[in-house]
């Protein structure tokens, strides 16, 4: 059984072609990989970002609070500590952002997220409550 020269050639220029089409597939594969780091380096920066503006906004919140005194300056001192901790804990997964796969990056994304949400709703309540606070007179001088 003779196998046609023609065969042979044809067979011959597919591959050429095999190797190229794994080329582009790995090409392909490292583009994606290099989009999904920037995007995550990109996230890393604004949620740093964010983090670094509530570090001003708890030291404005600490100064408010340190014009009270008693229980009330205890009090806010600890709320404010509360956000401090979450914010550290958001800062700490974001250690993890850059060598996370996919499923991990999204997963990590989604606490980050949702605790950021959770900081910025309790910073807000911190905020009005001291406000309302400092603007209402101490009780011993209400007549």
């Amino acid at each position: 059984m003779k196998i046609p020269v023609t065969m042979v050639f044809g067979l011959l220029l597919l591959l050429p072609a095999y190797k190229h089409e794994a080329s582009l597939v790995e090409q392909s594969t490292t583009a994606n990989t290099q989009a999904q780091q920037r995007e995550r380096e990109g996230y890393v920066k604004e949620i740093q970002a964010k983090l670094d503006e509530y570090d001003i906004k708890l030291s404005g919140l600490e100064a408010k609070a340190s014009t009270l005194s008693g229980p009330a300056k205890d009090d806010f001192r600890n709320m404010i500590e509360q956000l401090q901790i979450q914010k550290k804990g958001i800062a700490s997964r974001l250690a993890y952002v850059r060598d996370a796969g996919p499923d991990a990056f999204t997963l990590i994304k989604e606490y980050v997220d949702s605790t950021l949400a959770r900081v910025e709703r309790s910073y807000q309540e911190v905020s009005k409550k001291l406000d309302t606070t400092l603007a209402s007179p101490p009780r011993n001088q209400q007549k």
